[in-house]
């Protein structure tokens, strides 16, 4: 790991994508690193997973036309290095922003879920010591009852011996 850039997610700005894709490819470009690897939560509907992702250098196979086999020659105007130029930051950037979205909504997702979970657990004991408060309550009322009962009855017994 030549650098990291933490908490770059929890407020994604393309301004932030720009600045780590102008370190990373300053590093790329002077030999101090010669690969590129881009390790990211991502949420696809309810499901999140650790993605990784080759970023540089650059495969052939990500730019192979669809549909078309490996025969295609590509023109470049004004010429293949210029076009990479320009092209490989904005990909860069682009990616990098968009998994820094991808982490950001992976992480709400999950805040999301934890507090659902958590919520229906209160609702669940909720209930149980609803139950419970209610069973309590209905038995010390039966006790009441018992015991005035069992006072009148024996008042009743003891006029009756009187």
């Amino acid at each position: 790991v030549e650098e990291s850039f933490h908490y770059s997610a929890q407020s994604p700005t393309l301004q932030r994508a720009r600045e780590i894709t102008a370190r990373l490819l300053h590093l790329f470009d002077r030999g101090k690193i010669t690969k590129i690897f881009m390790v990211y939560t991502d949420c696809r509907g309810t499901e999140t997973q650790v993605r990784t992702a080759r970023l540089l250098p650059l495969e052939s196979g990500q730019f192979t036309a669809a549909g078309h086999g490996d025969g295609i020659r590509l023109r470049y105007e004004p010429s293949p290095e210029e076009v990479l130029a320009k092209i490989v930051p904005a990909y860069l950037t682009g990616f990098l922003y968009a998994a820094m979205v991808d982490s950001f909504c992976a992480e709400q997702n999950a805040r999301m879920t934890a507090m659902n979970s958590a919520n229906q657990n209160a609702e669940k004991l909720l209930g149980e010591l609803s139950v419970q408060y209610n069973r309590s309550r209905q038995a010390a009322i039966t006790q009441e009852i018992t015991e005035i009962s069992s006072m009148r009855l024996c008042a009743i017994v003891k006029a009756i011996s009187l």
